[in-house]
Formats: structure tokens, C-alpha cells, sequence
């Protein structure tokens, strides 16, 4: 037990981050403070900064500090919707914009009808505007708590998860009693690890098209943080009940968290159609893998997914960070087909499928303590930006 929970404590150590402060917002003393909140996802937004924000701040250049803050970027959410709290605004919509005591929103309803009155009240009043700045992390960005030892600790362990483990092992015994030459494996296992790649790596850029587009809703996010947070929950539940099981029963069969058999047949059956014949050519048996490790991925995916999209729900947040959203997406793919890289090589190099099958059995009970630390950090760091 005790080296269960050192396991357990080092995981969480490793996925664990120091938090990034939140950039201040400055506001002038010496007149009123005009603050448009904004997203680039939005069509309002972007109309008004066309049609009505240069003439505004044209219209009070002298007399009007104006502010504009794209709630996709950094904090500026959090600062959005608590702003819109310390108003009394419950129901949130952008654009929006806080001048004086007031708090405007949507255009062309309020903000292009009552901006200039708020303005000229604003000035006349010497009303101070409210604008909520607080140490709260921002909880579409993760980038502050995710470690480069996190990112591929955990693409090496989503890899070698039985999973992904199982299928790939199928898969060199199922090329082995096709009687695949040495030269046609080095083809497949090239051509399937890259579709394996490509295929995850779109997946994982369809949920990051998928947060940026709501990234301006602060309460459906914090909610789908939650539920994402719930799910990491109960897989290291699941996961922990399998790791107990298998070390009483040492049977693979009854552990919850697996490809379901109907999964299992349909991969077989991707794999005998593109390749129970053989190709007569390497481009038609490179296009077959392709197919292959394409199909098999979104498959794979019921399972493989369970560690994959609360990682990419940690790495691919912040706009303002996609160059290194994109780095990291890309480091964790390449670790998660590591495992599938070095099975093939050692395939090739004459190791046979028995022996990844006694390797799996062997460590199937480790594989499963991995993911606990996997889940259970996951679920803390998206706990601490709930």
C-alpha cells in the first residue's frame, strides 16, 4: 500500500504546476474608464469595433479612457464575469461594456443606444468604473500547472495503456500469421504509427476549435470543466477497481475499464479488410495501413480518449498561447505512439507476439496504476481551475 501511494503522490507531484499570475489591467485616475469586453469568435463584436468603436473613441479621445479586453485571451473571462457580478449582471452576453455605474450589453441594443449617455453621466458624475481583478486563474488556461514532464508522463502512459497495448500487439501477431516480410512490416508499422499520429492530432485540434469557439461563454467552459473534472474522477475510480482486481484474480476479463468486445471485432475485422490479401505494390499497402491506423484510432479512441481529452482540455486553452498549445499537442502525440514505434522495431527485429502478450500480462496490473496517477492528477489540476 505504501508503495501504491508514493506511486500515487508522484504523480500528482509530476502533473502539478505553480500558478501563473493574472497580467493587471490598469485604469486611469484622472478620467472615466470606458471597458468593451469583446471575443473574436463573436459577429457583434466585430461589427461594433468596425461600425462604432473607432468613432467613440475618436468622438472622446480627450476625455474618455478607453479599454478593450478580448475575453479569449489570459484571465480576461474571469475578469469579464466577475465585472458583470459586482453589477448585479447574472445573465452574461458580449459584447459588453462597463462605463461609470453602468454595465452595457449586447450591440446595437444597449451599448450603440446608451454608450453616450453613460459617458456623459460617467463624466459628469466623476463615476469610477468597477472592474474586478482578482489572483483567480483563468479556467481555460492550464498552461501555468502543466509541466513538460506532465505532457510526456502522460502521452508514454495513454500509449502503453492496455488499450492501445492490446490492438497494437493484435496487430503485429495478425501481420506475423499473414506471413508479412520483414520490408512489408517496416512499410505497415511506418505508414499505421503515422496515421495513428495524424489522426489523434486532428482530434485533438477539433476539441481545441470546439473550447476557443466557447471560450467566451465563462459558464458552459466552467461546466464542461466540471464534467470533465467528474469523468477523470470516476475513471480513477475504474481504474483503481481493475488494478485491485487483476492483483486478486490475475484475469484481464473482469476489469471495467477496456475496449468493450464489439470494439475488439470491429478493429479486427478494419484490419483483415485492408489487409488480409497481400498488396502487390508499397504505395497500395502504404495507403492500406494509412486506412488502418486511421480507422483503428477512431475506434481506439472510446478508450484511449479516457486520458486524451483531459489532457487536451489542460494543454489547449489559451489563444494566447497556441504556438505552445500546438507544441504540446504534438509532444504528447509523439509520446503516445512511442510504444507503437518500439513494437514494431522489435517486431522487426524478430521478437514475437508472445512475448508482448506475456509483457502485457506481466505488467497489466503496473499499466493500471499508472493510469490512477494519470486520472487522479488530471482531475486535481482541473479541480484547481474550477
Amino acid at each position: 500500500m505504501k508503495k501504491i501511494l508514493r506511486v500515487l503522490l508522484g504523480a500528482v507531484l509530476l502533473l502539478g504546476g505553480a500558478a501563473a499570475a493574472q497580467a493587471e489591467v490598469k485604469l486611469a485616475e484622472d478620467k472615466p474608464n470606458f471597458v468593451l469586453f469583446v471575443s473574436p469568435s463573436c459577429v457583434h463584436c466585430n461589427k461594433l469595433k468596425a461600425e462604432y468603436w473607432p468613432g467613440l473613441k475618436e468622438q472622446y479621445k480627450d476625455s474618455v479612457n478607453f479599454i478593450e479586453l478580448d475575453i479569449s485571451q489570459g484571465g480576461n473571462n474571469i475578469i469579464f464575469s466577475e465585472t458583470a457580478k459586482a453589477y448585479g449582471v447574472q445573465e452574461l452576453g458580449y459584447p459588453a461594456a462597463a462605463i461609470g455605474s453602468t454595465f452595457l450589453m449586447g450591440y446595437p441594443t444597449e451599448i450603440k443606444t446608451y454608450a453616450d449617455a453613460a459617458i456623459e453621466k460617467a463624466m459628469l458624475l466623476n463615476e469610477k468604473t468597477t472592474l474586478v481583478q482578482t489572483d483567480a486563474q483563468d479556467p481555460q488556461k492550464a498552461f501555468s500547472k502543466i509541466t513538460l514532464g506532465a505532457i510526456i508522463g502522460s502521452g508514454l502512459i495513454d500509449g502503453i495503456n492496455p488499450c492501445a497495448f492490446a490492438v497494437i500487439v493484435f496487430f503485429v501477431s495478425f501481420l506475423t500469421v499473414y506471413k508479412y516480410t520483414r520490408k512489408e512490416i517496416i512499410v505497415v508499422g511506418t505508414a499505421y504509427c503515422a496515421a495513428v499520429f495524424a489522426a489523434y492530432v486532428l482530434i485533438g485540434l477539433g476539441l481545441f476549435k470546439f473550447l476557443y469557439a466557447m471560450s467566451g461563454f465563462a459558464y458552459v467552459i466552467k461546466g464542461f470543466y466540471i464534467l470533465t473534472a467528474a469523468v477523470c474522477l470516476l475513471f480513477f475510480v475504474l481504474a483503481l477497481y481493475d488494478f485491485w482486481v487483476y492483483k486478486k484474480t490475475g484475469k484481464a476479463e473482469k476489469m471495467l475499464l477496456q475496449l468493450p468486445t464489439n470494439l475488439k471485432v470491429r478493429i479486427h475485422k478494419i484490419m483483415g479488410f485492408f489487409l488480409r490479401e497481400k498488396h502487390d505494390s508499397s504505395i497500395r499497402l502504404t495507403l492500406a495501413a494509412l486506412a488502418v491506423g486511421f480507422a483503428v484510432s477512431l475506434v481506439e479512441a472510446v478508450c484511449t480518449g479516457q486520458v486524451y481529452l483531459p489532457t487536451v482540455v489542460l494543454i489547449m486553452q489559451d489563444p494566447a498561447f497556441r504556438v505552445k498549445a500546438w507544441l504540446f499537442l504534438l509532444l504528447y502525440n509523439l509520446m503516445f505512439i512511442l510504444p507503437l514505434v518500439l513494437i514494431f522495431v522489435l517486431s522487426i527485429l524478430g521478437y514475437e507476439s508472445k512475448g508482448f502478450n506475456d509483457f502485457l500480462k506481466k505488467h497489466l496490473g503496473l499499466m493500471k496504476l499508472l493510469l490512477c496517477c494519470v486520472f487522479l492528477g488530471l482531475f486535481l489540476l482541473l479541480l484547481g481551475n474550477i
